[in-house]
């Protein structure tokens, strides 16, 4: 018997970069890792500060 379609596209990567890790999928948008917005307001003060 031949392999299940389904069970192949169920176990196939979020994201087609060699780079994307699907563990942390939910911290990515298309395949490159998002700050978190608290990480990008503390970097835009700093920025101001210095």
């Amino acid at each position: 018997m031949g392999k299940n379609k389904m069970n192949h596209a169920r176990t196939k990567q979020p994201y087609p970069q060699p780079w994307a890790n699907p563990k942390h999928a939910h911290s990515q948008v298309n395949g490159e890792t998002q700050l978190s917005q608290d990480l990008i307001i503390l970097q835009n003060e700093t920025r101001k500060r210095s």
